[in-house]
């Protein structure tokens, strides 16, 4: 009986405590309105105005970059190859974000795309996919997942689409893998075709040079592009040509042309992350503006920060770190038999 006694008195303080927690918060809810008014708000001044939220994008497709064609308004498409790039894209207005097989280079330090994995690809498009809302959503197949005949071409784009979730592929070639991408859009797989210099047989091309220079060249690869149209592409990437090539090929297109160092008369331009905020301290292609300059921020930080460690400044005890009573710090000491252990935050050092 007694302990049921006590049981009840604790039972009842217990609920009082809480009642008096619960009347605190909507005593401070009621009055924090209230105070923050009247000392924000002084004769001719208005009340301060939060920023209106911004609607959601709209989700781009394939029909809503037609639309963007037919409009000629530019089409945006920037490389993505982790969660923070894709969402960086993805708020800030991007049209479509390509998983681009360049991350062999810029992210994984390969010399060139041909050594990346579809294992490896797929890893780098489920990232970008978890951040990618509004834009469509493309990846290279990479170097030879394509190349073995209609039936493997079909069989990685599925992986694609299913283990990486994203929308769409892109294939590097002209006219002879118009069968392939056939094999693909016949089933409902988007594909974006790319021709112009192909990055993938750069040891074939003697490097990474500028294509259809001559007119049976540049016929050639106007023609590969109608190929790959007819085939079901629905947009073509033009890479490295002369800007009236990459003009004529637009206007005989009735699909988007994506330029990268094709000139100004494409549908809209794509351009590599790292070259676009100035991180790749590689070769700077001509067709190259940096928007940013991130590789200076980052170098600055990471020196900051070395510095501030061994110089004792970070971290600061009553910052950056979290306290232990006196009382709780003894009784640990003396649980251990521990009497001679002494500490006491180092001072900050001067610079």
């Amino acid at each position: 009986m007694h302990a049921q006694m006590l049981f009840s008195a604790s039972r009842t303080r217990f609920i009082a405590s809480i009642a008096r927690f619960q009347n605190i918060g909507k005593r401070s809810m009621s009055v924090r309105p209230l105070k923050y008014e009247h000392l924000t708000n002084t004769p001719g001044e208005s009340s301060p105005q939060k920023p209106a939220p911004q609607p959601p994008r709209k989700k781009v497709t394939i029909a809503s970059l037609h639309a963007l064609r037919q409009e000629r308004t530019p089409i945006t498409v920037l490389t993505a190859y982790d969660y923070p790039t894709a969402r960086a894209a993805s708020t800030h207005g991007i049209d479509i974000t390509l998983v681009g097989d360049s991350l062999a280079q810029v992210c994984l330090g390969y010399s060139s795309t041909t050594s990346l994995t579809l294992d490896e690809m797929l890893h780098h498009c489920r990232a970008v996919a978890r951040g990618t809302s509004a834009p469509l959503l493309v990846a290279d197949m990479p170097f030879g997942s394509f190349y073995a005949g209609k039936e493997d071409t079909v069989r990685a784009a599925v992986r694609m689409l299913q283990e990486g979730n994203v929308e769409a592929v892109k294939l590097e070639g002209g006219s002879e893998i118009a069968g392939r991408v056939q094999a693909l859009t016949s089933i409902g797989i988007p594909v974006m075709a790319h021709v112009g210099l192909l990055p993938q047989r750069h040891t074939a091309l003697s490097g990474y040079r500028v294509q259809g220079r001559t007119a049976q060249s540049g016929r050639s690869i106007l023609h590969s592009a109608l190929a790959l149209e007819e085939a079901g592409a629905f947009s073509i990437v033009l890479e490295a040509i002369p800007s009236s090539l990459a003009a004529y090929i637009t206007s005989r297109l009735k699909v988007p042309t994506i330029g990268i160092g094709a000139g100004p008369g494409c549908s809209g331009q794509v351009l590599v992350w790292d070259d676009v905020m100035g991180t790749w301290a590689g070769h700077k292609a001509k067709f190259v503006r940096r928007f940013g300059d991130v590789k200076s921020e980052v170098e600055r930080g990471v020196k900051a920060y070395a510095s501030a460690v061994r110089n004792g400044s970070f971290p600061q005890h009553e910052k950056e770190g979290y306290g232990m009573d006196d009382g709780e710090i003894e009784k640990l000491l003396e649980m251990e038999g521990d009497r001679e252990w002494t500490w006491s935050p180092p001072k900050l050092m001067s610079n």
